[in-house]
This record gives C-alpha cells, structure tokens and sequence, in this order.
C-alpha cells in the first residue's frame, strides 16, 4: 500500500484564484478607492471654505474695529448731517472722523486706513452700509436721525459673501480716549 493516510486526492485541488475572484477583487478595491479619494476631496474643499471664511472675518473684523472707534456724528457739522465732508475726500479712509463717512465704502481689493493694499487678501473685497435705525427695532432702518445708527461690514470673494458682520453705534457713546483721567 503507497496510499498516505490524510492525502487528498481529488482531481479538483484549488491551487488559485480563478478569473472572476480577481475581477471581484479589482472591482472591490476600486469603489473603496474612489470613495477614499471623494473623502479627501470633499474634507480638502470644507477646509480651503473655512479658510476663507476665517480671512473675511478677519478683514471685517478689522475694518469694524476702525469704524466703532470713531465717533457718532461729525463734530464739525450739526447733529444729523451725514456723509463724507469735502476735507474727507483723500481717497482712503485716513480723514474719516465719524461713522457715516464709511456708509457705501467699498474697496476691492481691501484696503487700510491709509489706502495701502492688505497684501494677503489681494483676492477679497469690502464694502460698508451706515443706516440710522430705530432703538426700538433696530432692524427698521429710518431716514432721519433716530440717536442710533446701524453698521454693516461685507467681505466678498469671487463674488460670494464670506463674512457680514453688524455693529450700532449710539450717539451717547463716549470714546474711552475721552475718559482718560476721570474719576472713577
């Protein structure tokens, strides 16, 4: 007796993969590969947006802080007066002295104080809206003056809004420049 015990001998030993187990395979690996490749697509393009986003806030930030940093009403002209004033005209922004100089501002591309290009957002535009609005409603916009005026700074790029943001300034505000050396 040659047998071996425990020695198969069937004439259909399996030694590989047949030709549709491969294509199976091929098939399998590349619908998990395209769908990893729509997952980094998709996670790169939410990070470029939320990039965005963060530099228009940030240039609306900046030009808010500016405009609240001025004072009401212009202190050369009777209370509600409005607009930029004949020595306020420069070309920038470096002779404004009260809010409602900055309404219907714009600058593509954005700009500081004193009219010089803001290097890394060559690509974003600005724009201001001064409104009086009602104390009671602030959302009602008036067209005389009402004691509160509504402030609105846009960033755009490509033509898309990336940051707004809103700001009131109230004709009783006093700068804190002005209360250096009160009494406490």
């Amino acid at each position: 007796m040659n047998a071996r015990p425990n020695q198969r001998t069937s004439s259909r030993t399996r030694l590989s993969f047949t030709l549709v187990e491969s294509l199976i395979s091929v098939v399998v690996v590349g619908v998990m590969l395209v769908a990893a490749l729509s997952t980094v697509a998709v996670a790169s393009r939410a990070e470029y947006q939320s990039s965005e986003r963060r530099k228009g806030l940030a240039l609306a930030q900046m030009l808010m802080a500016e405009i609240l940093q001025q004072a009401y009403g212009d202190p050369a002209y009777p209370p509600g007066s409005w607009g930029i004033d004949e020595d306020e005209k420069t070309g920038n922004r470096s002779r404004f002295d009260d809010v409602d100089d900055y309404d219907r501002w714009e600058a593509e591309p954005p700009q500081n104080k004193d009219g010089s290009v803001i290097g890394w957002a060559r690509d974003y535009a600005q724009a201001v809206s001064v409104a009086w609005v009602d104390p009671n409603a602030p959302i009602v916009v008036r067209s005389s003056e009402t004691g509160l005026k509504r402030i609105q700074v846009t960033i755009r790029r490509a033509g898309r809004i990336v940051a707004r943001l809103t700001g009131y300034r109230s004709w009783a505000w006093v700068s804190p420049a002005d209360l250096q050396g009160a009494p406490p």
